[in-house]
């Protein structure tokens, strides 16, 4: 089944892609979590599902609107119901990477 993360205010909510003969359409799933916490990065998130630790799950990054950092939040459940109880910003060496914002 085909995902899509969307933004909504401050936080992200998981939705099912359904292919319809013509026009796809959405039905909602639920807002993401992070240990227990509803998943916030601030407004204007830019949410991206994608294995960037290479362990075949599909991990979150989301670039925040302040600061133009990115957060990383690796999935320790399965693509079919992923689990986040943690998050790093990405690293430059020793500073968060930053990517022009606003």
């Amino acid at each position: 089944m085909r995902r899509s993360l969307i933004p909504i205010l401050s936080s992200l909510l998981l939705v099912p892609l359904l292919a319809g003969a013509d026009i796809p359409s959405f039905t909602a799933e639920g807002i993401l979590y992070c240990d227990g916490v509803k998943l916030n990065v601030g407004s204007y998130a830019a949410p991206l599902a994608v294995d960037w630790d290479g362990d075949g799950r599909k991990d979150l990054i989301c670039g925040q609107y302040e600061n133009g950092q990115i957060r990383f939040y690796p999935n320790v459940g399965t693509n079919d119901a992923p689990v986040f109880d943690s998050w790093s910003y990405l690293m430059d060496g020793a500073q968060p990477i930053s990517v022009p914002y606003g």
